[in-house]
């Protein structure tokens, strides 16, 4: 006897089994309960901004349980444009009555507005929202056309010696792995460099630059040894001064003004031998 319709019967069971196998059932967190128990804090009630690049600015974010058993959970975060946040998910174990504590990098681009923003965490059941008032960007009156400005390097050795490290108008040398200074990140790998980017075209006409020189650290053995000055001019890159055999902390390098939208320093040798690049400062004028 002809069972009618038996192939779409065993097509459609394949299938089926298939899915299974496949393990495909369905998103599974639309079945998971939400997370009770969950904890949300800052470490202060509002963070204030300030529109321009490597500004270290931000909040401690805190993530509990206080529950009676160990949790996993993820909190999510999520910023009011054009605001940038370090990390967007903090996903951790969370033992009954610990609170993570996770700093949080907020960033504010050049040209954002003034006024007050919102960051939103959400966490279970929980939510929490963190102010953040951007300010008027600061004005540099010393005529250093490398402060405030975007930086960019070939690497950078993080979370220690950030490109941000050259250009936050601190030339002490004594500061050096603490709050100030750039580092490579390709040990014995020459040419590095290390370029600020201006808004517009600028008259440059020299470039002063503090490598390391400190008391533990003396120049002479672990400052920069020789590296050429580039300008960036009608969109093609210009060397504009040369450096050899250098052993002083400061070196300031002056030629004929040009037009720039752009300065790079190209690192080539250190006193150290093939090691790192080491900039603890540098700083772009017009003359």
């Amino acid at each position: 006897m002809r069972i009618r319709g038996w192939k779409p019967l065993v097509l459609l069971g394949a299938v089926l089994i298939g899915v299974v196998a496949a393990g495909i059932t369905g998103p599974a967190v639309a079945d998971r309960p939400t997370q009770r128990g969950l904890t949300l804090a800052a470490d202060v009630a509002e963070v204030s901004a300030v529109p321009v690049p490597c500004a270290k600015q931000g909040f401690e974010l805190r993530f509990g349980n206080t529950g009676k058993t160990a949790v996993y959970a993820d909190a999510f975060l999520e910023a009011g444009a054009p605001l940038t946040l370090s990390r967007k998910l903090v996903s951790s174990y969370l033992p009954p009555g610990y609170t993570l504590k996770v700093p949080i990098d907020v960033g504010a681009p050049r040209g954002t507005a003034p006024g007050t923003y919102a960051i939103e965490v959400k966490a279970g059941d929980q939510k929490l929202s963190v102010p953040v008032k951007v300010g008027e960007p600061p004005v540099d009156n010393s005529g250093n056309l490398a402060r405030f400005v975007p930086v960019t390097a070939s690497s950078e050795h993080l979370p220690v010696y950030p490109a941000c490290g050259a250009v936050d108008g601190d030339r002490d040398s004594e500061h050096w792995g603490k709050t100030t200074g750039w580092n490579d990140a390709t040990k014995g790998n020459f040419p590095d460099w290390l370029q600020v980017t201006f808004d517009k075209p600028e008259t440059v006409g020299r470039v002063d630059l503090y490598t390391l020189n400190s008391k533990q650290y003396p120049a002479a053995g672990y400052g920069l040894k020789d590296w050429d000055v580039l300008a960036q001019v009608n969109g093609a890159w210009q060397t504009v001064a040369s450096v050899r055999d250098n052993t002083a902390g400061l070196n300031s390098s002056t030629f004929t003004p040009v037009t720039a939208t752009a300065v790079r320093v190209l690192a080539l040798a250190s006193n150290e031998g093939p090691t790192y690049s080491r900039i603890v400062e540098l700083e772009v004028f017009a003359e």
